[in-house]
Order: C-alpha cells, then structure tokens, then sequence
C-alpha cells in the first residue's frame, strides 16, 4: 500500500467511528430544484452550477462525502443533446432491486425487471455499451486547496459507472476506495479524500484517495450538514435531470456481484 495508506492507518488506529448516519438510501422524488447545487464534470473541469456557475477547475479537489445514495439505474430514451435538460425516461432507484422505481410512469417502463430489458443488453446504446446506465449519487462538502473545510454547504455530485467502479488501487473508484476506508474501521464521512480526473481516460472519470483523517471540530460541522433535510434530497431526488457529460458517456461496465450497493455509511 502507499505511504498515504500507510499514514491514514496510523492515524485511524486511536480514532472511533466518530460519525453515524444511514445513507443507503434510495432516489425516490422526481423533482426539478433549480437552488440545487451540484458539482458538474463535464470536459475533465470541476464547476459548481445550480444558480450562477463557478469554474473550479481540473482538479484534484478535496471533498468530504457526506451522505450516498444507493447505486441507481437510469435510462433516457433520445440521443443526448448537448445543454439540454429533459427527464429521464426510465429508472431503478436500486440497481440491486433490478425493478424500475414506482414513481416510472407504466408506459415509460422499459420492462417489468432490469434482467431481462431490452435497454441492458450489451450494444442497446452506443457501440457495446448498454443504453440502462450505472450511477451513484453522493453528497459532498468541499475544501480548499490547502485542505481547510468549508462549512455549512453541501453539493449534489452525480457519478458515472465509470467513477463508480474498478478495482485499481491507484486509480481507484469509488466502491474500492470505501472498502479500504472500511477495512481501517474507519466511515468515509471521518476523511477527507481527494478526487482527480484519470488523465489516460477519454471521458470525465473520477479516481479517489486519502487525503487526511478529519479533526473533531470539522465532524461537528460534517454531522450539521448531514442532518440538514436539504443534504438528503441531494441523493434522494431524481430530478428533471440535467443531462450532463459525465452521466451521458458509454459505460461498459457491469456490475459485480456483491458490488451493487457498498457505501452505507458515509
């Protein structure tokens, strides 16, 4: 493991599990909130949009995930556009229930059971991709460059299957990378991590690592956002979703059994 493994677990060993919070939690609303705030990764730049955009450029940028949601499906039915903003067509809040949520109208249903529809079968979208993407949505808190965390704010950040999954641990997704936070005895929400765009990647594709245990002070901030009712919509609706780069590109990956949904506590 690295030297910034080899420290974190250092660091980790006199510290409890400082904070508690359920985050599997499944997007349910379908609702369009122009006030949410969500990090955007389109063309490898960081950006804050939700009201007036703020460029934040390439990265890497230091977060503090702070609620996740269930690893979900979503299906849009036409090509994508670029700018525009249009609702999803179909959609599993739960990739590990593999139905389409309640809240699908009947006949924007794709099927009864993801198993067996036609939108996930290899080269129903673009080349060998499937049509039916993967993704994660997480709450995060940010900090600046040198690692001070700013406070009472959270940001919806949407991810693509890309950033979700692989198991590289030196361009880690996002399932790997809790799991080693995991195996520290440690909650994802009691680090600040750091996240890059992979630069050998043609397509915005996020790689986590450590980046410091947090003090006890940030955690009372960390648990204030996390029991903020705002905090939560930003995992748990679905909005008229803007169709953004990063949740557009062709995923060809497929889920691992025991993959679907890792990251329960935050």
């Amino acid at each position: 493991m690295t030297d910034v493994f080899d420290s974190l677990i250092n660091e980790l060993q006199p510290k409890p599990k400082a904070i508690k919070s359920a985050v599997d939690i499944e997007p349910t609303e379908v609702m369009d909130d122009p006030d949410q705030l969500r990090l955007s990764l389109r063309d490898k730049v960081f950006r804050i949009v939700g009201g007036v955009e703020e460029e934040l450029g390439e990265g890497p940028l230091k977060i503090v995930v702070v609620k996740a949601a269930s690893i979900s499906r979503i299906y849009y039915e036409n090509e994508y556009i670029n700018g525009e903003t249009k609702p999803p067509t179909c959609w599993s809040s739960n990739a590990n229930s593999g139905v389409p949520a309640k809240e699908v109208p009947q006949d924007k249903r794709q099927s009864t059971a993801c198993f067996n529809c036609p939108q996930d079968i290899k080269g129903s979208g673009q080349g060998v991709s499937r049509a039916c993407r993967f993704q994660q949505r997480i709450a995060v808190m940010l900090a600046n460059e040198e690692g001070v965390l700013q406070p009472d704010q959270a940001y919806h950040l949407p991810l693509p299957a890309t950033s979700v999954f692989g198991k590289d641990q030196k361009k880690m997704g996002l399932q790997t990378y809790a799991r080693l936070i995991d195996a520290q005895g440690a909650l994802l929400s009691s680090i600040m991590t750091e996240i890059s765009f992979d630069k050998s990647s043609d397509i915005p594709k996020l790689c986590f690592r450590p980046f410091r245990v947090l003090e006890e002070e940030e955690i009372v901030l960390v648990k204030k956002v996390q029991s903020d009712p705002y905090t939560k919509t930003l995992v748990t609706s679905i909005p008229k979703l803007y169709v953004d780069n990063n949740l557009d590109m062709d995923d060809v990956f497929d889920v691992v059994e025991g993959e679907g949904v890792y990251v329960k506590d935050a």
